[in-house]
């Protein structure tokens, strides 16, 4: 879904993006490096990672790809060490990087499964993207980067089964606020998208025919005003304005792309 006549608002700018390996997170390497961003690709997934870094390299672009674990403070802090030393300027950080499954289901009921999952859902979908955050500041004042984080429609939303992943979105979109404040002085802005239903490998691994399910969300009515889930490029085209010097006004929000979700409840 990217336009060939695409402008190039990243040539010669170093772009950090997790979650790389699939979904949203190589949708948005592929929009980024297809406008000249040089790219490092992060994931727990690395051969995944490494493919998105090939297609990269092969469509023309830049990128490496590395570890990333987001539930480990120690990964966090060797990746962000690591990218430092190599790149001390960096214009741009976007975190793709989520969990919604808990011991392979979507589905956590509060009544029936309490705090279960808890955990390592607030240290993926929050604390790692935090952290991450604030051990590449340095890199991110020199370049006066800009920050992207990726939170969901659903954390506006209530839900009983699904209502500690809601809660971390919710509080990515607090945190969004909180890390633009602090970094405002420094040169940096932040800002976040939360993306409505959209078609990923997170949601097609529930099933047994990945692409099957892929075709059936394809032509499914979605509960927005558009009346059909998003396509992970979709995003990314939101993700490649916020992240790019056209939005160089917005910093704390999170913007909503959703098809007109939040319009439709």
């Amino acid at each position: 879904m990217t336009s060939p006549d695409i402008v190039r608002r990243f040539t010669d700018r170093l772009v950090v993006v997790t979650g790389a390996a699939s979904g949203i997170g190589r949708a948005t390497a592929a929009r980024l490096g297809s406008e000249g961003a040089r790219l490092v690709l992060l994931d727990r997934d690395v051969p995944g990672a490494e493919a998105t870094a090939s297609a990269v390299r092969d469509a023309g672009g830049q990128a490496t790809a590395h570890m990333l674990d987001l539930s480990s403070e120690t990964s966090i802090t060797e990746a962000a060490t690591e990218i430092k030393a190599a790149h001390p300027r960096i214009q741009g950080l976007v975190g793709c990087a989520g969990l919604v499954h808990v011991d392979g289901s979507q589905e956590n009921p509060f009544l029936e499964r309490g705090l279960a999952g808890w955990d390592l859902l607030f240290a993926v979908n929050v604390r790692g993207m935090a952290q991450l955050v604030h051990e590449l500041v340095p890199a991110l004042t020199s370049g006066r980067g800009t920050v992207v984080t990726v939170s969901s429609e659903a954390a506006y939303r209530s839900r009983a089964g699904r209502w500690i992943y809601d809660a971390t979105k919710a509080a990515l979109v607090s945190v969004t606020r909180s890390m633009a404040a602090a970094l405002a002085p420094e040169g940096v802005r932040v800002v976040g998208v939360a993306p409505g239903g959209t078609i990923t490998e997170m949601h097609l691994q529930d099933h047994d025919d990945p692409e099957a399910a892929r075709a059936r969300m394809r032509t499914a009515t979605g509960s927005n005003l558009l009346g059909r889930l998003a396509e992970p490029e979709e995003i990314a085209a939101a993700i490649a304005f916020l992240a790019s010097d056209e939005a160089s006004f917005m910093t704390g929000t999170t913007i909503a792309v959703d098809g007109g979700g939040a319009g439709s409840r």
